[in-house]
């Protein structure tokens, strides 16, 4: 996929900062034309170009200034050992705040696929802005990791099998309020961006895989697979169905009965679900603090003490489901007691198979140490999603339910596609439906969260169709842990979306519809040959490709992604194809 590895960029300060030509490692120099902007950026939401700054170059340091009152200089860091690196900072020079943000390295346009914040700033969209943009079709949200919302990327062809990718990660500012998506600069303030490119072949998702999966967008130079590795700890990507209960729930224990119902609960929903692959109880917040009992404390009193969960586990094991407890690290005003020796002391009492970590979104050595030493395959569930520089100590993770109707396509599977990740439904804050489709969509699993309250009589709609599409992920695991997935291959229906989940025994598409009218006729490209044949996973059909122009086209009809979704195959591959068109 990557071509030869970049030695520098050479840009211009005659006209403007603009790219004219790249090194390679090889010697081999490479001209652009038409240039490219070193980047662009925005102040005070209006769009503006390196390519109208004036700059001078003293040795490695360029300055520059932009006519909006921004001023900076680019520091090119030598010998930088995967691909080419700068430092950029930006600084207000003049008297009053401003606003800077959507920094793009090699610039956004309509000819070359970008990522940057796009879309309404209110309080629902606030997080979710991260938008990607390619030539010829529609924005698509996306969702990036945690310490990387405001990242720029682009990807720019600059000849036949030659392309240039590049990501800018926002670092040191002073007199700065830094937020997720902007940075306001006080007068004489600065924010500073470092700017990564190398050269790429293949096409824009090549450019995606070398600085996600191969990069690890720059959060690490190497990534430590160890954990990965472990067999008993693989049983979790294999896992794509989790609920999280609070021990006050009747469903769980019911106090005016003084009986427990978990027993009940647990089982309930298996003809809408098959199973659950892990149940998580939570006695602590948000009653930790009213007296002096410790975290660790609420789980010994519950009735029956530490014996009555240890039951519990057993019993939900015998019946395939993992059984978690949960830690908060804030607990430190109440009687105090080692966190990680309390841990160990309930984990090893009960028998259980894993640990929610409260408000965090990474482990430590500690913690694994801490739950190894109990007994083998223990996960750590972090409650947020792990950013690359934390994913090596921890194989399971959210997309937090903060991420209201979260975008489409989540980049962070494509980080590390081992790394299991779990979408968090609330029930109590409406229908599922859609973000029961874009988690299938992007090959993982859910995380029920029923600790609130409210229990619609909708339910067992929405656990059907989570049953249909947790069925489908469970039986094809192996295609949605494929390293060599392809994100929106092309379609001849803009938003309608494909993902592409390839084995060496078959192949998984993943679609996801936003068209309201729906779509009749040929949807996306499929080889095809004498022993090759499409089936249906959704309605157990098998289905005939259409040719156009030659090629083999997979159809979409009305009655077939109209309706709640549908699956094809090659060579005895199974393709799946979930419709959220009434989302």
């Amino acid at each position: 996929m990557q071509a030869q590895p970049l030695q520098d960029l050479g840009f211009s300060t005659l006209s403007g900062l603009e790219v004219q030509s790249y090194t390679l490692r090889s010697g081999e120099r490479v001209t652009l034309s038409p240039r490219l902007p070193l980047f662009t950026f925005e102040v005070n939401d209006t769009l503006h170009s390196a390519g109208e700054a004036s700059a001078t170059q003293a040795g490695d340091i360029v300055t520059f200034r932009v006519p909006p009152g921004v001023t900076g200089r680019v520091t090119t860091e030598k010998n930088f050992p995967r691909g080419w690196k700068a430092v950029v900072r930006f600084e207000n020079s003049t008297g009053v705040k401003i606003q800077l943000s959507n920094i793009v390295p090699l610039g956004q346009s309509p000819d070359r696929v970008f990522i940057t914040a796009f879309g309404p700033t209110t309080y629902q969209n606030r997080l979710n802005r991260s938008t990607l943009f390619r030539p010829g079709v529609g924005p698509i949200g996306v969702v990036l990791p945690d310490n990387a919302w405001e990242m720029g990327f682009c990807d720019a062809v600059v000849a036949p099998q030659r392309s240039l990718v590049a990501i800018a990660r926002r670092g040191e500012s002073e007199k700065a309020d830094v937020r997720r998506f902007r940075t306001i600069l006080e007068p004489g303030g600065y924010v500073e961006y470092e700017f990564y490119a190398d050269e790429h072949g293949g096409n824009w998702r090549d450019g995606l895989r070398l600085m996600f999966q191969e990069r690890w967008l720059y959060d690490l130079e190497k990534f430590d697979n160890t954990l990965f590795e472990r067999k008993d700890l693989d049983w979790i990507r294999h896992s794509y169905l989790l609920t999280l209960q609070f021990a006050w729930d009747q469903k769980y224990y019911d106090r005016q009965a003084g009986k427990y119902f978990f027993d009940e609960f647990l089982k309930e929903k298996d003809p809408l679900i098959g199973w659950y692959d892990a149940y998580m109880v939570w006695p602590t917040w948000p009653r930790l603090g009213l007296d002096q009992r410790n975290q660790w404390d609420m789980y010994r009193d519950l009735p029956g003490g530490l014996n009555e969960v240890r039951r519990q586990a057993e019993f939900a094991q015998a019946h395939g489901t993992r059984y978690f407890i949960a830690y908060n690290p804030w607990d430190e005003s109440t009687r105090w007691e080692d966190h990680l020796k309390g841990m160990e002391d309930v984990l090893r009492e009960t028998n259980t198979d894993g640990v929610v970590l409260d408000t965090r979104g990474e482990s430590s050595r500690e913690f694994q140490e801490t739950v190894d030493r109990v007994k083998p395959g223990i996960i750590l569930y972090s409650e947020g999603m792990a950013v690359p520089k934390d994913m090596p100590g921890i194989v399971a993770g959210r997309v937090h339910d903060a991420l209201y109707m979260p975008p489409p396509l989540n980049l962070n599977k494509l980080i590390k596609p081992e790394f299991a990740i779990f979408r968090v439904l609330q029930l109590a804050e409406g229908r599922l439906h859609r973000e029961i489709a874009v988690a299938f969509f992007n090959g993982y699993g859910s995380e029920l969260n029923i600790m609130r309250p409210g229990r619609p009589d909708w339910i067992d709609e929405e656990y059907r169709y989570l049953g249909q599409t947790t069925k489908i992920l469970r039986c094809n695991s192996s295609s949605f842990m494929s390293r060599n997935w392809v994100p929106l291959i092309p379609t001849l229906a803009d938003s309608i979306w494909v993902n592409k989940w390839p084995t060496a025994a078959k192949t998984i598409y993943t679609v996801y519809n936003l068209r309201p009218e729906g779509w009749n006729g040929p949807l996306f490209e499929v080889p095809v040959s004498r022993d090759s044949h499409y089936v249906d996973l959704w309605h157990h059909e098998e289905l005939d490709p259409v040719t156009v122009g030659g090629q083999a086209y997979i159809p979409a009809t009305a009655d077939g992604f109209s309706r709640v979704g549908s699956a094809r195959a090659w060579r005895g591959a199974l393709i799946a194809l979930p419709s959220c068109q009434d989302c």
